[in-house]
């Protein structure tokens, strides 16, 4: 139950958003400041920030459902979807590939399932799926693993900077790899993405952002499964 109102929340943000015509950029800068959005000028995206506020309040609540998780990727493996695994998606990333993938095959091409990883660390997945590692597990699967996303949030997106200049950075080291997995889900047809947890974006007063995840995380602790049959 609860993850399934976890789902309905979250495909209702990322229908709202697509219909909005949000790019990721937009995505990203509303998930950083949805927690503060009285001090810059997003009267145009109210409604999102809501949703996006009343989605992080009831991450933040729910249970650990890893192992719930790992029982639907098993039985979609059985049914012949082609896994991706990828080491931490956020929730911009999951956007542009649910954007995209709409795009070219229809609405109802894509769902999302977001899942709980309580601790939000790599960890505690592998530990679920009783791997080793992630490398050891994507062979298990029968795919590769993607994951410049990890690497990039803690090498570069992790350190202090300016909103515009996390966006930008943001857009260069991570849109390309949700774009990348969209665009292998389409041609593969009948597929699952999923990955470990996600990130979020952490406010520095008076003007310093940058990414993370771990034990004090909301939004991090989404673990998506996204289903794509196009």
């Amino acid at each position: 139950m609860v993850v399934r109102g976890l789902k309905s929340l979250l495909e209702r943000l990322l229908e709202k958003a697509v219909r909005r015509g949000l790019s990721y950029t937009d995505f990203l800068r509303l998930l950083a400041t949805y927690s503060r959005p009285s001090e810059l000028d997003f009267a145009d995206f109210y409604d999102i920030l809501a949703m996006i506020k009343e989605f992080s309040d009831e991450v933040a609540r729910a249970p650990d459902s890893l192992p719930l998780m790992r029982r639907r990727v098993e039985d979609l493996v059985r049914k012949s979807y082609k896994p991706f695994l990828v080491d931490c998606l956020g929730l911009p990333e999951v956007y542009e590939v649910y954007a995209k993938i709409t795009k070219e095959c229809g609405t109802l091409a894509v769902h999302v399932e977001p899942y709980i990883n309580a601790s939000a660390l790599t960890s505690e997945f592998e530990e679920t799926y009783e791997s080793p590692t992630m490398l050891e597990l994507a062979r298990a699967l029968g795919t590769s693993l993607y994951r410049s996303t990890d690497k990039a949030v803690h090498e570069e997106l992790g350190k202090p900077m300016g909103l515009d200049s996390l966006l930008s950075l943001a857009r260069l080291r991570l849109k390309s790899l949700a774009e990348r997995l969209a665009e292998d889900a389409v041609r593969t047809r009948k597929a699952l993405i999923i990955s470990d947890h996600g990130y979020d974006a952490y406010y520095i007063p008076p003007d310093k952002y940058y990414l993370g995840h771990g034990c004090e995380s909301k939004l991090a602790k989404i673990a998506p499964l996204i289903i794509v049959e196009c």
